[in-house]
């Protein structure tokens, strides 16, 4: 039977502790594409940024089908097998990603990454969570291991950023493949040979659902990926890639009530909760998708790097840190979490209306600072309290499977979906912007009219972009009176039942609200 965690007896506790946080942190971190680079990486392989946005979201795609078996993998193979084969393979196809010149190739490499990455990650995800978490307390665990994970997250995007600045885009790529290595060393030398549990097969793993989901996430991403490139609904290979994806998932959805053992219970689905999360995930979506914004502005108006880009966003990290705190006496004290949900949008919110507010020709980036920390605030504690509202009353068996479908949501979906209207936002404010400013140049006399073209084209982007964010901000509005009218578990009967005597015109002397 299973001991102690994944390392051998002979392991000092305290060295435990730092291999676990030695193999955890860059497994964390390796990617397909590292997002503080993705127009370095799309420059260097001379194709079309949507490739790079495409294979971004292969990553959280693999992730999320990875979950559905990781449970079955984890009781048929030992925690060294485990975490030894995925680290070769991950640095495998990490070099493969960084020596490509085909954007099909990172496409794949990085929807493979992010599927093996998921099998070493419950290893050391599983003892961690014992560490942070003694008890079982899911809200603590999160607390303390969401802050820590997305915190991190900004830091190696800087670390990466730094070394292609430095060096060249392969850099990443090679970096996290010799670290993988050092991982599989790791594991053959410190680890343990005992099984988790008893011995079960891979057959019952139903892997025609797993293709068709996957097919199905594959084609969501084509369509919301290449919508813009490919002229919105005109280009037949949108239309065809939106059939295809509905077509995929209703398969996938049918051939699970026919079988004995299903790979997904779509039931959990039907949850108050679950429902209630998924429609957070896709209002987070959205403010999240509103980055884009940000990148442009900073790097086609101000003429800023992605360093530079990188170093800002560690400004995120403050507020992440203050969304874990607030998150750990939220739990402890049983705060009303609604509250603490709005606060992530309304952090969110000040993020945009700052971006909003700060938008002009000429502007020094660090004025964007305090900003980046509200919107770390916001991403923490949404992050947080969506996921563990989710996961709430979710038996054991169809957690991993909702998991990995909000992992998909999250990750990528919802973030496409966003990106997808607020580019289609954005190109139309851009045509409007420039519309309305050639209504004005007709009346001039101009020498060299396109002299001033560059000029009139960022003037439009920075219109368009300030339509945008205000619309955003606005968009605030339903988001709040969405979430402070549902009850997050916490629905009080006693007080409507007061409210409908006060209605009748009953007296409610002597009664409490409380």
């Amino acid at each position: 039977m299973y001991n102690q965690g994944p390392f051998a007896t002979w392991v000092p506790k305290p060295v435990m502790l730092l291999l676990i946080i030695f193999i955890m942190f860059p497994l964390m971190s390796i990617s397909g594409v590292y997002t503080s680079n993705a127009t370095d990486l799309s420059g260097a392989l001379a194709t079309y940024s949507e490739f790079v946005s495409m294979a971004n979201n292969a990553g959280s795609i693999g992730m999320g089908l990875a979950l559905l078996i990781v449970f079955r993998v984890k009781m048929r193979f030992r925690s060294k097998e485990i975490i030894t084969t995925c680290a070769i393979i991950l640095a495998l196809l990490s070099y493969m990603n960084g020596t490509t010149e085909n954007p099909y190739l990172l496409v794949v490499g990085s929807l493979l990454i992010g599927f093996f990455k998921m099998f070493p990650m419950v290893e050391v995800l599983l003892p961690m969570m014992f560490i942070l978490s003694p008890k079982g307390d899911k809200g603590r665990f999160y607390a303390i291991f969401y802050p820590i994970s997305i915190g991190f997250g900004q830091l190696s995007s800087y670390f990466f950023a730094n070394l292609v600045f430095k060096h060249n885009y392969q850099a990443p790529f090679f970096i996290m493949s010799s670290l993988m290595l050092v991982i599989a060393c790791i594991s053959l030398i410190f680890q343990h040979d005992q099984r988790f549990s008893f011995k079960k097969p891979l057959y019952q793993i139903d892997w025609l659902s797993m293709i068709l989901l996957g097919s199905s996430a594959m084609s969501f991403n084509v369509f919301f990926t290449f919508m813009r490139q490919q002229g919105w609904f005109v280009s037949p290979y949108i239309k065809t890639a939106l059939i295809l994806s509905f077509l995929f998932l209703g398969l996938t959805i049918w051939r699970q009530k026919f079988l004995k053992r299903p790979l997904i219970d779509f039931k959990v689905f039907t949850r108050e909760n679950t429902l209630h999360s998924l429609i957070l995930l896709i209002f987070l979506g959205v403010f999240l998708a509103s980055s884009s914004i940000y990148v442009q502005y900073s790097v086609g108006v101000l003429g800023y790097n992605n360093l530079i880009n990188a170093k800002i966003n560690l400004w995120m990290i403050p507020g992440i840190i203050v969304a874990g705190v607030l998150a750990f006496y939220c739990f402890k004290y049983e705060w009303k979490m609604k509250f603490y949900v709005a606060g992530g949008f309304i952090s969110f919110f000040l993020h945009t209306l700052c971006l909003y507010l700060l938008i002009q020709p000429q502007m020094n980036i660090e004025y964007l600072q305090y900003s980046m920390i509200l919107k770390g605030l916001g991403m923490g504690m949404l992050f947080i309290s969506i996921w563990l509202y989710a996961a709430e009353g979710v038996s054991m068996d169809g957690l991993f499977g909702a998991m990995g479908i909000l992992i998909m949501i999250r990750g990528f979906l919802a973030t496409a979906f966003g990106g997808a209207i607020i580019s289609w936002a954005l190109y139309q404010g851009q045509w409007q912007s420039l519309n309305d400013i050639s209504m004005f140049l007709d009346n001039g006399n101009f020498t060299n009219g396109m002299a001033i073209y560059q000029n009139i084209s960022l003037n439009a982007l920075m219109a368009s972009s300030k339509i945008v964010l205000g619309s955003i901000c606005w968009l605030t509005v339903p988001i709040l009176i969405f979430v402070l009218t549902h009850h997050y578990g916490q629905f009080n009967y006693r007080r409507v039942v007061l409210f409908r005597k006060i209605i009748k015109g009953d007296s409610v002397k002597g009664y409490r609200f409380a």
